[in-house]
């Protein structure tokens, strides 16, 4: 029996707040109301389901997900291919949850391919997909050149675009595998904590600054908080705090609770709680009923737990049917507050399953623990002050707005608030403010039923710039372009930092798998230094030519690093030449009518960036066919085109092409009947070789899984 994933009572406010009913839900009201209602405390096998128009792309483990409530789909990045432990891929999906439907996307680029990466998050405020940092290179099919040029640590996706973006923050703090993250989504900002391996202790990601926050938290003695490098603990936000329990390989019985405004950690006095001993426990929270849900491998097999974190206990759930057995890392969970329902992927020796669990349905107001607030705050500076817009929350069509407002360094931590006023309109300006201060604000909407909702914070403060283009037209002459990402932005600042890079040649895992590995490539980046503004006032175009840089001179180490990559050891370097040229690091800050700047945008390079949009199509008797999309920097000389031999390193990755080539289209005619894949990188006007594209697959494993999904071009 299929029962309804949409949340009856949640989807007439939805639809009474939207007016358009194809931007808000697939199914009219009365469509969903005819449905029969999902059982609580029921676990419901929704995928594999008979009779899908499409059989089921059955992908591997160790995935993560994300969940954009505007288009109503599931989105999943990384994890293994269909045989399991196969390499570590990079594609994105997304899964239409009542439909049953599966959609590959092929975006413009993509992250290096990661494993043991569960816990990414999607960004409600700015909907991106965040991913973060995690393994790569231990399966094959995998260029170490692409994983040392490319594998920043946060990488961002836009369903809308379907464009990946590497973020490059700087400094960088470099999450591990199989780490804690969890979204919250008032601040608009990632907390992580944990990871295998990992040293960093809790740390914040705030994507509309592109900045990382290293916390430093208190707790109770002696460890001021869970162990650092938990391998893959439960963790979740819960609406007001976050909460973590257990690991993989640890045994901690503890229900850890991190307050981030106070940034502290604390223990939950519990009585009782679920397994604990290596028991890979995956959390997630009904916001609105004050519960979180854990998913947990007993001695049994699976369990079904919940956490009410306000009494506080743990109580176990008797299921009338727990999901199919499955490994440590075989589960991922997520509530979607729009239908008030967990979805769990269990992905089973046999199957990649889609399951769903509905605590409870959705209480009233006033017993709600947490309710959608004000939504689509948008804060614009103006000639006069800050001039704040916004819609009423789902389901009310009027309500009193207290508009309150303070000055921070950041958006989350203690501070002193103001009301600026008190109205039923849901537009205001604000004219007392001071130039040069960073002011944030926060709506509160109070209805007939007299409950207060709350919006997410917003700040009067530029967003990043994400469209840097950096040309090299020649060794004394470095070209940037960006678009303006606001409005209210009046200027631009400029600032440059020294880079310290190997050559492929000099890497010695590189070398190894390049044959043609030289000093015409980078190989990584060993250093950044400190940044230095080159703008005295604020630019009033979208272009910067900087002319103090002579790109020939080679090399020189820069002072007081800002950022440090990891050292190599004496037998991880090879013999190979230096790099032959100078390498700098550009970013751009925004600035708007109040003076206050933007964070940095992602960091861009003197060699050319990744080649985009890469497309192979199988053709008669082993030939491969490649397209990609023109470089847009001024200066490229061209394109070399590289192929992949073999799954490992014992196989190498050729380069086709001798001289680099004009044209955007390449015919493999030595491709053969067997798996291969491609990599195409631009050729400046130096002759320095940029990162490598996207690498793009011919005659694919798994390949009978994905013929339904890709056309004749295809990634």
């Amino acid at each position: 029996m299929l029962y309804t994933v949409r949340s009856v009572g949640v989807a007439m406010g939805l639809w009474a707040a939207c007016g358009l009913a194809g931007m808000c839900l697939a199914h009219s009201p009365e469509a969903i109301a005819a449905e029969k209602p999902h059982p609580l405390l029921t676990w419901v096998k929704q995928h594999p389901r008979e009779g899908s128009a499409k059989p089921s792309p059955a992908m591997g483990y160790e995935t993560s997900y994300g969940y954009d409530a505007l288009r109503k789909l599931l989105i999943r990045y990384g994890g293994h291919n269909q045989g399991g432990g196969g390499e570590q891929n990079s594609e994105t999906w997304t899964y239409d949850l009542a439909s049953d439907t599966w959609t590959l996307k092929e975006p413009n680029d993509a992250p290096p391919g990661v494993c043991c990466t569960q816990q990414n998050v999607y960004d409600e405020l700015l909907r991106k997909f965040l991913r973060f940092r995690s393994f790569s290179g231990s399966h094959g099919w995998q260029s170490y050149r692409e994983i040392a040029l490319k594998d920043s640590s946060v990488w961002a996706y836009d369903l809308d675009s379907n464009t990946w973006r590497a973020m490059r923050p700087c400094p960088e703090v470099w999450p591990h595998g199989l780490r804690g993250a969890a979204y919250d989504p008032i601040r608009g900002v990632t907390v992580i904590h944990g990871g295998e391996g990992a040293n960093h202790g809790t740390v914040v990601y705030d994507l509309y600054t592109n900045t990382w926050h290293e916390l430093k938290p208190s707790g109770p003695p002696p460890e001021s908080g869970p162990a650092r490098n938990l391998s893959q603990p439960g963790f979740c936000y819960d609406g007001s705090r976050f909460i973590l329990f257990g690991s993989q390989f640890a045994d901690d019985n503890r229900t850890w609770v991190y307050d981030l405004d106070a940034n502290q950690w604390s223990i939950l006095p519990v009585k009782e709680h679920p397994p604990a001993e290596k028991s890979s426990p995956v959390l997630a929270a009904d916001i609105r009923n004050g519960v979180v849900l854990c998913s947990v491998l007993g001695k049994q097999g699976h369990e079904t737990w919940v956490l009410e974190p306000d009494k506080p206990q743990w109580r176990r759930i008797n299921v009338p049917q727990e999901p199919d057995y499955s490994g440590s890392r075989n589960r991922i969970l997520l509530y979607l507050p729009d239908e008030n329902l967990f979805v769990l992927e269990n992905r089973t020796k046999d199957e990649q399953q889609i399951w769903t669990f509905r605590y409870a349905e959705t209480p009233p107001p006033a017993k709600a623990r947490w309710l959608p607030g004000p939504q689509n705050l948008r804060a614009l500076t103006t000639q006069q002050g800050v001039k704040l817009r916004w819609q009423p929350p789902p389901g009310m069509s009027s309500a009193k707005y207290q508009v309150q407002r303070w000055v921070a360094a950041k958006r989350w931590g203690p501070a002193e608030r103001i009301t600026v006023t008190t109205t039923t309109s849901t537009e205001l300006e604000d004219t007392k403010v001071e130039a040069g201060k960073l002011y944030f604000y926060q709506v509160i909407a109070t209805g007939a039923d007299g409950v207060p909702r709350r919006s997410a914070v917003v700040r009067a403060q530029p967003p990043v710039v994400l469209e840097v283009l950096c040309s090299v037209p020649q060794a004394t002459r470095i070209e940037l372009s960006w678009k303006s990402p606001a409005e209210d932005v009046v200027g631009y600042h400029v600032e440059r930092a020294d880079v310290a890079v190997d050559s492929a040649s000099q890497v010695a895992r590189i070398a190894n798998q390049y044959p043609q590995a030289s000093e015409w490539a980078a190989g990584r980046v060993r250093s950044i230094g400190r940044f230095q503004r080159l703008t005295a006032t604020p630019l009033s175009q979208t272009r910067f030519v900087d002319t103090t840089v002579d790109l020939s001179a080679g090399q020189r180490e820069p002072e007081g690093p800002l950022s440090l990559h990891r050292p190599l050891r004496d037998d991880q370097l090879a013999s190979g030449k230096p790099y032959r040229f100078a390498v700098y690091a550009y970013r751009v800050i925004a600035v708007n009518r109040l003076g206050v700047e933007s964070g940095p945008s992602p960091l861009v390079f003197t060699y050319p960036s990744a080649v985009q949009h890469v497309f192979a199509k199988e053709e008669e008797e082993g030939k491969t066919r490649l397209k990609w999309q023109a470089h847009p920097a001024a200066g490229i000389k061209g394109y070399y085109v590289y192929r992949f031999n073999g799954r490992w390193d014992k196989d190498p990755i050729v380069r086709l092409t001798p001289e680099p080539i004009q044209a955007t289209e390449y015919l493999d005619e030595q491709s053969g009947q067997v798996t291969r894949r491609y990599e195409i990188v631009a050729v400046d006007a130096l002759g320095q070789e940029g990162e490598p594209s996207q690498p793009v697959w011919s005659r694919r494993e798994w390949r009978r899984y994905y013929v339904p999904y890709v056309g004749q071009w295809h990634q």
